[in-house]
């Protein structure tokens, strides 16, 4: 009895740790401490700024800024990111560290590129 429960803890437990370290969902905190919400809609995911500190970046705040995101390998999404400043589309993709705390955010246009991290919120 108390073996099986040991065992069944440390699965759990495993699981749990696994589980934050691979998801999008959640509050990410972008360059000039502007915070985006993850979350998860049927089955892709969509991302939208929630707050930020400057009044410039304010003008996004409750706007989409990531949509359609889809899981395309081990923490790699990828899909359409909005540019909140004047609702521009572009090709995006997110790749999540394996700690589970840093979103790398690439983003393409033509042939130019752009390159963000962004820091999961405690």
């Amino acid at each position: 009895m108390y073996k099986q429960f040991l065992i069944t803890t440390v699965i759990l437990a495993f699981l749990s740790v696994n589980t934050k370290a691979q998801g999008i969902t959640g509050k990410w905190i972008a360059p000039g401490n502007v915070v985006i919400q993850f979350y998860e809609d049927g089955q892709t995911f969509n991302a939208k700024q929630i707050s930020a500190e400057t009044e410039k970046d304010k003008i996004g705040n409750n706007k989409l800024v990531a949509k359609g995101l889809r899981v395309t390998s081990t923490n790699v999404y990828e899909g359409t990111v909005i540019d909140p400043k004047d609702d521009k589309n572009y090709k995006g993709t997110f790749i999540i560290n394996k700690q589970g705390n840093q979103l790398e955010l690439k983003v393409k246009w033509g042939f130019m590129s752009f390159k963000e991290i962004w820091k999961r919120d405690k």
